[in-house]
């Protein structure tokens, strides 16, 4: 099939490139990769004047990540058409004292238990198609009140009707008395509101990631001494090596008194299925500050967030992932993703672009999209993104035994031209089946070669 230009309708939702440098990967173990499930966790800690401190335990499991069952005669689902159901439940233990490396293992048993206590919900959903989403997800969280010390917590995911317990890993927390405070915490949230009474908004609840192309707030939990100018740095991960560094700062802003709040009597509450944090606003306190992150403005890549002062460079840092939810699947490792562009470059192109380190190909690969950018204005990179999502439609679609789906006649043509305007499937006495693409310039025409789906491209007009 000859080359041609792509033919590419604009996306509705913008999200930019995550590379990683295995040179061995292919389509399909990237495929795999891609394909896990996902099950995300954080914990959220506030001091209270008192010397105590709120301390929450957030979880989100995507639809994919929970066994469902058939709705049984009898059940109360709650809402009218759900046909499906899975119980969830996450337990929470803390413990006294820190481990240490070695001892975090689900295993290891030290400390006298402080806190016991778990989440339970029923999940309805209406159709299969939600069991086994990725985007649909359940939310939950358990909280309580802590005393100033070192301690551990660990969680027990049960899912489904089963009685095993999955435990995790044993994570250390901190809780510091608010007076004798010195570093400040923070906390991820998809959006965060401060008015004249109340400070209330959505915990992002993905871990340690944030979305790509969603702006986001974090919320700092301040020292309480006065006086302290504060300057938050987004800095860019790099990697070099088997080490990681910091690389410039994609965004600086200094903190003014608009930003800064009181507040007490923290809390969460579901709402709309999402989890949110609500603070009492007060005249003095615990102090905060709300800052709004523009991640729309940045790649797609590790970042590492540090709140200083002009005499602390580091009041506190974090390091946060941006996640590309629908990321097309080539675009997880740079080989792949330049390989795949054979189907729109020559032999000569591709060669220069295989050719060199992963950095210098990574930059290759991004200056080739960067000419083709249709809103160069903004990070996302609507041409690419098409191009390599018609890609996976065409794995998904067109697969056989005998070859994957982007190397089938149809595939290339997908990939090429997009989804026909008209699709016509002939069955003809004596012959094989044929199917006819209509595109507004051009005709298709593609014969059965095996009758278990193979068709290639018999005539083009």
């Amino acid at each position: 099939m000859k080359k041609s230009l792509l033919l590419l309708l604009p996306l509705l939702f913008i999200f930019p490139l995550q590379l990683d440098a295995q040179r061995t990967t292919t389509y399909e173990s990237l495929l795999q990769r891609s394909d896990q499930p996902n099950a995300y966790t954080s914990h959220i800690v506030i001091p209270k004047e008192d010397g105590s401190a709120f301390f929450g335990v957030s979880f989100r499991l995507d639809h994919d990540f929970i066994p469902f069952m058939r709705v049984r005669s009898g059940m109360n689902p709650g809402q009218e058409n759900a046909q499906y159901f899975a119980p969830v439940r996450m337990g929470v233990e803390i413990n006294e004292g820190h481990l240490r490396e070695s001892q975090r293992s689900s295993r290891s048993t030290q400390g006298r238990s402080v806190f016991r206590s778990a989440y339970k919900d029923t999940v309805f959903v209406d159709t299969f198609e939600e069991t086994k989403s990725r985007f649909d997800h359940a939310q939950g969280f358990v909280t309580t009140t802590l005393k100033p010390g070192n301690l551990h917590y660990s969680l027990q995911l049960t899912r489904g009707e089963s009685v095993r317990e999955q435990q995790s890993q044993k994570q250390n927390i901190s809780i510091p008395a608010y007076d004798t405070l010195n570093a400040a915490g923070f906390t991820l949230m998809s959006e965060m509101n401060v008015s004249d009474q109340k400070a209330e908004g959505t915990l992002l609840n993905y871990g340690a990631s944030v979305l790509y192309g969603q702006d986001f707030d974090a919320l700092f939990v301040l020292p309480p001494k006065a006086g302290q100018t504060y300057t938050l740095n987004v800095f860019r991960m790099r990697s070099g090596g088997s080490s990681e560094a910091e690389s410039e700062s994609v965004y600086e802003t200094t903190l003014d008194e608009s930003d800064i709040f009181y507040g007490k009597n923290a809390s969460l509450a579901k709402s709309d299925g999402d989890v949110r944090l609500s603070l009492d606003k007060a005249e003095s306190g615990v102090k905060f500050a709300k800052v709004s992150v523009p991640n729309s403005r940045f790649p797609n890549a590790r970042y590492k967030l540090v709140l200083s002062t002009p005499d602390n460079p580091k009041v506190t840092e974090r390091i946060v992932n941006s996640q590309w939810l629908d990321m097309p699947v080539s675009l997880l490792n740079i080989d792949v993703a330049i390989e795949m562009m054979r189907f729109i470059v020559d032999r000569d192109q591709l060669r220069n672009l295989r050719s060199g380190s992963t950095s210098e190909k990574e930059r290759k690969f991004r200056e080739f999209w960067s000419e083709r950018d249709p809103t160069p204005d903004t990070e996302y990179n609507e041409l690419m993104t098409e191009y390599y999502s018609r890609i996976d439609q065409a794995y998904q679609r067109f697969t056989t035994p005998q070859q994957p789906g982007f190397d089938t006649d149809q595939g290339k043509a997908l990939i090429l031209y997009g989804e026909p305007n008209r699709i016509n499937r002939e069955l003809l006495t004596n012959r094989p089946t044929r199917e006819i693409w209509e595109y507004p310039r051009r005709t298709l025409v593609f014969e059965a070669t095996t009758g278990f789906g193979d068709f290639r491209l018999v005539e083009e007009r």
